[in-house]
């Protein structure tokens, strides 16, 4: 049989939270603009969007925005039916953030640490940009490899949950994938340490330059349900 189509990222979403039998509370974790949360507001009783230095939101939002550390969580133990994270954990400290998201989870609650894994191009684009991915290598943070693992080895006290492929997908062409690559923080901080960095080799491509193609992400991390 043909391998389906990998889910697009709110297909995903929709999948993960459903997982839950109660949809009483979610929790995003070092949520930024809260795009997830938002998505959660309509499927769950109340949408919880903590961040250490959370961005102000839409007076109409149905988000409860929190200020808060991811590893000291202010909910009552087992009152909480999602906790996630969106390309964030890395950042935390992950035991007290495991610890904290098992205390508040209900049984049956579910636990998920999405993250992005390695962008992917074509042949002849990624061939192109060798030059410039190599010159900011040593400027990626040092938790990349963990990332792009899909947080490979992650434990979290609960069982763990088989979910399906995802990917977020793109067309652009190549000023549209510059204006993608000029967000990575890489990129950034090869700029501010005033490293010049290289044009791309235009002559391996075999397309237009101004054509489009397709970029991709596939969405990983574990996902853990709390046993009842």
């Amino acid at each position: 049989m043909p391998r389906a189509e990998p889910m697009k990222p709110d297909q995903f979403l929709s999948w993960l939270s459903a997982l839950p039998l109660c949809k009483g509370t979610s929790v995003e974790c070092g949520a930024g603009n809260a795009e997830i949360a938002q998505f959660l507001a309509n499927r769950y009783a109340t949408s919880c969007a903590v961040d250490i230095n959370p961005i102000p939101l839409p007076p109409d939002t149905l988000v409860k925005a929190i200020c808060a550390d991811a590893g000291v969580l202010p909910f009552e133990d087992s009152s909480v039916d999602l906790v996630l994270s969106m390309q964030a954990l890395h950042h935390f400290d992950v035991a007290k953030h495991l610890a904290e998201a098992r205390r508040i989870l209900r049984p049956d609650g579910v636990f998920a640490a999405l993250c992005w894994g390695e962008i992917s191009l074509p042949g002849d684009v990624r061939h192109a940009y060798t030059p410039i991915f190599d010159a900011i290598a040593p400027f990626w943070e040092p938790q990349r490899a963990f990332v792009l693992s899909g947080y490979k080895g992650l434990e979290f006290a609960g069982v763990s949950v088989t979910r399906p492929r995802a990917e977020m997908r793109r067309k652009c062409n190549l000023d549209g994938l510059e204006e993608v690559m000029a967000t990575w923080s890489a990129v950034q901080g090869a700029i501010t340490a005033g490293i010049d960095l290289p044009d791309p080799d235009l002559s391996v491509l075999r397309k237009d330059e101004n054509a489009k193609f397709d970029i991709r992400w596939p969405l990983l991390g574990p996902v853990f349900r709390v046993p009842t």
